[in-house]
């Protein structure tokens, strides 16, 4: 792989490091320069006695916090937090606008984000609302919209030029086509879970499952343990 800029687009925080932070560490330890955009806070992830207590505000930081230091620990450079409302993404031009704004900002050759044409519907996690109207949104922010000057002509005035990224990732158990061998990242992606210390109580029981999930990715291709995905080359 020689793109040597990447931006990550997901939902929530925490979704990154489930789906590719053991790609990222490999990236990261490879020179790559990866950067992270975060759609919403998380902020309607608390639940418990102790939530109640919390402002909306609060809930954010909590999890912008966790976000940043699970980024920085597997070498992601920056986290853009939009800070759209958790739970009600759509697919709408404001959000296709702030997907292009980022992109035109930070210029990546290689894109990834969650797959608009998975269809299993076999997780309720996975297929979370926001999960589904994120993959849309980036799809449709991707082409025609991110390298296109008639669209957003506001971006082009605030200096945001057109850019075309060469390729696009998209996160998908699947119908992969495009593997990366983690096993000697694992642990970092372990580590960056851990930072989510608002979602995930104990990372030591999540560790066998994230293992079985890199395992079966990885059969594959003959790796111990991989993250997988679907490629998509851009139209220049």
């Amino acid at each position: 792989m020689d793109h040597k800029k990447i931006l990550v687009i997901a939902a929530h925080p925490d979704d990154i490091d489930f789906r590719c932070a053991g790609s990222v560490a490999l990236w990261s330890q490879e020179g790559r320069h990866v950067e992270y955009l975060v759609c919403t806070s998380g902020e309607k992830g608390f639940s418990g006695s102790g939530a109640s207590a919390l402002s909306i505000d609060e809930r954010r930081g909590i999890r912008e916090k966790e976000q940043r230091a699970a980024a920085e620990t597997v070498g992601a450079k920056t986290v853009h937090f939009l800070r759209h409302t958790d739970g009600e993404l759509a697919n709408t031009a404001e959000l296709r606008r702030d997907l292009v704004r980022v992109m035109r900002q930070v210029k990546p050759d290689l894109v990834i984000s969650d797959d608009p044409a998975r269809d299993a519907y076999d997780s309720f996690y996975g297929y979370h609302s926001d999960h589904r109207a994120i993959g849309l949104a980036a799809f449709d922010a991707l082409y025609p919209a991110v390298g296109n000057e008639n669209f957003f002509p506001e971006l082009l005035a605030d200096g945001f030029e057109p850019h075309r990224p060469k390729e696009v990732f998209f996160g998908s158990r699947e119908k992969m086509d495009t593997w990366f061998d983690i096993t000697n990242t694992f642990e970092l992606k372990t580590k960056a879970l851990a930072c989510h210390k608002s979602q995930i109580a104990d990372i030591k029981e999540l560790i066998p499952r994230l293992r079985e999930w890199a395992k079966e990715t990885g059969k594959e291709k003959g790796y111990s343990y991989a993250e997988g995905f679907r490629c998509l080359e851009m139209p220049q």
